[in-house]
Parts: structure tokens; sequence; C-alpha cells
């Protein structure tokens, strides 16, 4: 079959090439069709996992100065989360733990902000012994290592 060709052949080149710009177009119009039509929306953190919290963390230090751990969301690393910090039953604090420390960092906990420090409030010092538990806030799990003993002398 023989193509007829038009009698200027720069005409012919013309064409072919607003018909290349024109599939370059509408594949373009196609693609961002598609992507803005899309249930799913873009995630810049491509890193980032979702599911149900996988807590992992621990209870360090209870003295008569601080309570210090840690604690974290393996499937959201570089989230802070929060703790609850209990005297048996009553609760006494809820904390952030979001503070650096550069072991949580090296041994891989996300971007190594899950640690958190809270003073020792006044009330806990009052010569009588306390059991200070360490929870996840809104659940009943507690951090590795808690409860721990606190016994300080009342501080004037």
């Amino acid at each position: 079959m023989q193509r007829k060709l038009l009698a200027n052949p720069k005409s012919e080149r013309i064409i072919r090439r607003t018909a290349a710009h024109c599939a370059v177009f509408l594949v373009c119009v196609f693609c961002g069709f598609f992507a803005a039509c899309s249930k799913t929306t873009p995630n810049n953190n491509i890193n980032k996992v979702t599911g149900p919290p996988i807590f992992e963390g621990y209870h360090d230090i209870t003295d008569c100065k601080v309570i210090l751990g840690w604690a974290w969301d393996k499937n959201r690393p570089d989230e802070p989360i929060q703790v609850d910090l209990y005297d048996g039953d009553s609760l006494v604090a809820t904390v952030t733990a979001g503070d650096f420390r550069q072991d949580l960092l090296a041994t891989g906990h996300g971007d190594g902000k899950h640690a958190f420090t809270y003073p020792v409030p006044p009330r806990l010092k009052d010569g009588k012994p306390h059991s200070i538990h360490i929870k996840y806030t809104g659940t009943s799990i507690e951090l590795g290592n808690t409860p721990k003993e606190l016994k300080c002398d009342f501080e004037p």
C-alpha cells in the first residue's frame, strides 16, 4: 500500500510534530486526571507505616529527683507518644515521650525522640513507700521494668 505524500514535505513534518505534541499532551492530561481522581492521597513519608500500635518502652530510673524512661510505637517511629505515670492506682501525670536520646537513635528507635523525664512531685516525697507504674496512655499496657519503688524523705 502506497502512502500519499503531501505536496509539501515541510507541511508533513509540521503535521507529524503537532501529532506527537498532542499525544504527549493527552498522556499528561490523563495521568493528571487519574492522579486527581485516585482515592489514595499522596504520602510524603513513604517510610511511615500505619496499623495498630506496637509499643515498646522501658522505665529506666525512678529516684527522689526524676522518673525517667522511653516509649515509642514501632508503627509510628517518628511520632512522640504519651505515657501515664501512676502512684499505685492514682494517676500522677501524663507526659510526652518526645525528648531526644542518642542511644535510642543509635538502636534504630525512629528519630530518637522518645525519651521522657518527669521531676518527682513533692507529694511523693513524704517518707512513705510508693509504687511507680508507667503505662502507655489510654491502655493498660505497662512499660518494661515497671513498677519501681520510691521512698523519699520530706523535702521542705
